[in-house]
This record gives C-alpha cells, structure tokens and sequence, in this order.
C-alpha cells in the first residue's frame, strides 16, 4: 500500500502543466487532511505559503509527535486505543506501545512518499518538518467531549462543525415524519458507511430480528444496504433503509435512542443533539469514542461479542430506553455543546481568515518538535542526575567505609594498649 501511494505521489508530481496552473493561481491559503504527505509535498512545490492541517479524525499520534505536542500517554489514550483516561500500568504500557505503533505506520509511509517524489520535489527530506509548518492543525475533536489534555496553540478544536442543530434546518419529510408519528418510540439503528448491516453475521441478523419482535411498541429503523431484503416482511414496526437523514432524525425529539458502531461522525451528531445511544464499537478508533462519550453518562457501551445474544441486547436497548439519567445526561452534554463560548463553525472561519492575513507564526510553533525522545522528556538529564546520585553514594559508601576501618584500628590500638598496661 505504502508503495502503491508514493506511486500516485510521483504521478501528480509528473503533471507538470496541471501543477503550473495550481501555482499561477497564488493561492492564499490551502487546507488538506493529513492522511497522506503528498498534499504537503505539493502545495510547498506550487508556492502556497500557509497551509492548514485539518484532521478528519480526533487527532492523529503521528502529527502531535510531529508538532511537539505532548502525548501525555499516562492519561490520555491514543487514538486507536481502547481504554479511557484511567489506566492501571499495564494498559499505560499497552497505550504506549499503540502510540508508538501509530507514529511509526504514519511516519514510515510519509518518509516513503517523500523518498519516492525526491527526483521532482526539492523540498524538505523530513516528513516532521514538512506536515508540522503548517498555520493551524485542525483536529476533529471537541475540548467539552473529549479527554482533557495538554494542546499546543497550534491545535484548534473544531469538531462539530458539520452538525447542524437549527431544527428550522433539521425538519423532516413527509415520509419519516409519518414514520415516527405510529410509535412513542422509536429506535434507530446504523453501523456507519462502511460496515455494513446486511453483511454482518446470519447470527447476528437474527438477534436484532428477535429483539424488533419482542417490542412491537418501538419503531425501529435499520440501515440495512440491501433494498431487496425481505427478511423483516414480516415485522410492522420495522423499516429497513438503505439511507436515511440521520442527522435530521436525531434532532427530532421523537427519536429515542441511537444504536450506533461509534463513528466520530455519529459520535459527533449524538452527542450535539443530546440523544442517547448504545454504542457498539467494531474496530479503529470507534471504542476510543464510545469510551470518550459513555463517561458523560448518557450513552451505554455493548460488546460487539455478545451480538448474537439477543436476550443480552433486549436488555441493553431497554435499559437505555427505560433509564432516565441517559437521556437527562444526555441532553446536559448537548446544552454544554450547544452554548459553548466559540461555536466550531465560527472557530474555523476566523482561523482561516487568520492565516490568510498573518500566514504562519512560528512564534506558535513548540521548540519540542526539534528535540529527540531523550531530550523531550529530559531522560538524559534524569541519567546524568541517576549517575551523579550513584557516584556519590558509592563514595560515601567508600568513605564511610574507610572511616569505620580507621576507627576500628583506633579502637584496637587502644583496647590492645589498655590491655597491656592492665
């Protein structure tokens, strides 16, 4: 894959004409995600001065290694890990060699991109250097959800910015909002855009089926990508669909609870629209979110193992649906969202049009990103301390011992003298 990548690199770098026409364009600021390097790579070739670094993601280790930032690993998970901020030491172990592994998978691929472009790009070797000067890193994240942790004034909060909570916006059609007027509740049930619900286990299937029969009360929306599937025919409170306004549906109160895989997008919307959710992570960075939304108290985490259960997922469902303080905290965690001082909309607007103006400060940038492990976290000032603490005291071991040698040779000196004269 790797390979495959600096290839496509290579490929844009080859497009000459196309990259003059970029250049000719004086671009005055360019925004790009930081999954690749190649972006970096070209916009430093076409001439555009400031650029911004905006993640799709939280945050990714490989960049806040880049920037210098702390990773504060004793306390903050990773973004692939599963714990949540209070960890025995072996999950610290576990989330530093994560962190470890992550820069590493990033790191490599975009030293890769740069070796493999060297005979077109004249720019930087170091992929460090090259993704951290930037104006503005980006981070799809959120200081009222997320963990809290030491940030550089560099990194800029904006997630939520794609949620939409003006419910004159949110209003649904005739279909849906028919839809949800047959139950007093009403479930919806998504597993994102990529794991699909018609690919999931028979098992599984089956467990959810039996769940939708034992509560003919709920109205219960599924996602579910095949639009021939007829295995819920014969269940009246079920709608199958193979897409559906979900933002639009969780900002409407009828709505009740939200089964979701914990996306970040899904993560985001519940959380702005104070509906809550049984969150079932299956793989990446999703139970890092469950995790990060679950100890607000308004959501409730499943094991993805314990799916084909379905007396195990009937109580899970009722107890969220049942238990008020899920939706009391719920709708608490969205009013902190909702009126927080800068909204992320306003927050990228104004950071963009601050780096349009004043282009990158470095005076923003942390000396951290310049210094090796040893240096950062001042291991070798610790050595030299360790050392210096070791020498003095094997030498005040080795004074003390000449001392009590001597005294003792006083002391037998004496005793043998007083022996004599006796």
């Amino acid at each position: 894959m790797n390979i495959g990548i600096g290839y496509q690199c290579e490929y844009i770098f080859q497009q000459t004409e196309i990259l003059e026409q970029l250049r000719n364009e004086n671009f005055d600021l360019a925004i790009t995600e930081s999954l690749f390097a190649c972006p970096f790579a070209v916009f430093d070739h076409i001439g555009i001065k400031t650029v911004i670094n905006a993640e799709s993601n939280l945050f990714k280790d490989a960049m806040k290694y880049a920037h210098g930032e702390p990773a504060a690993i004793s306390y903050f998970p990773g973004l692939f890990s599963p714990n949540n901020d209070k960890m025995s030491f072996f999950t610290r172990a576990k989330n530093l060699l994560r962190m470890m592994f992550t820069q590493y998978l990033f790191g490599s691929r975009y030293q890769r991109e740069l070796r493999t472009i060297k005979p077109y790009y004249n720019g930087t070797e170091s992929w460090t250097e090259l993704v951290s000067n930037v104006a503005f890193y980006f981070i799809n994240s959120n200081q009222y959800l997320d963990y809290a942790s030491p940030t550089l004034p560099k990194t800029v909060f904006i997630g939520g910015m794609q949620v939409v909570t003006n419910k004159k916006k949110t209003k649904l059609n005739q279909e849906w909002d028919t839809l949800l007027k047959i139950r007093d509740q009403n479930v919806l049930i998504s597993f994102g855009s990529n794991a699909h619900s018609c690919d999931m286990p028979e098992e599984f299937k089956k467990s959810f089926l039996e769940v939708f029969e034992s509560m003919p009360d709920t109205t219960f929306i599924w996602k579910y990508e095949d639009e021939n599937a007829t295995l819920a025919d014969h269940l009246p409170n079920v709608k199958l669909t193979k897409w559906m306004p979900q933002n639009d549906l969780l900002a409407d109160d009828r709505l009740t609870l939200f089964v979701t895989h914990g996306g970040l997008g899904s993560t985001m919307e519940l959380a702005y629209q104070g509906k809550p959710a049984l969150i079932i992570p299956l793989l990446a960075d999703q139970p890092r979110n469950a995790h990060m939304l679950t100890r607000h108290g308004g959501s409730l985490e499943f094991d993805k193992k314990l799916l084909g259960n379905s007396e195990e997922l009937r109580k899970a469902i009722q107890m969220v649906l049942k238990n008020k303080k899920y939706l009391a905290n719920a709708k608490w965690l969205a009013g902190i969202l909702n009126s927080q001082p800068f909204s992320p909309k306003d927050v990228v607007l104004n950071h963009c049009n601050f780096a349009v103006e004043h282009g990158t400060l470095n005076t923003l940038s942390s000396e951290g990103k310049h210094l090796n492990l040893f240096q950062y976290y001042s291991f070798d000032i610790a050595i030299v301390f360790l050392t210096l603490a070791v020498v003095f005291l094997v030498l005040t071991v080795f004074i003390l011992s000449l001392l009590l040698r001597f005294l003792s040779g006083i002391f037998k000196i004496v005793f043998s003298t007083k022996k004599k004269l006796e």
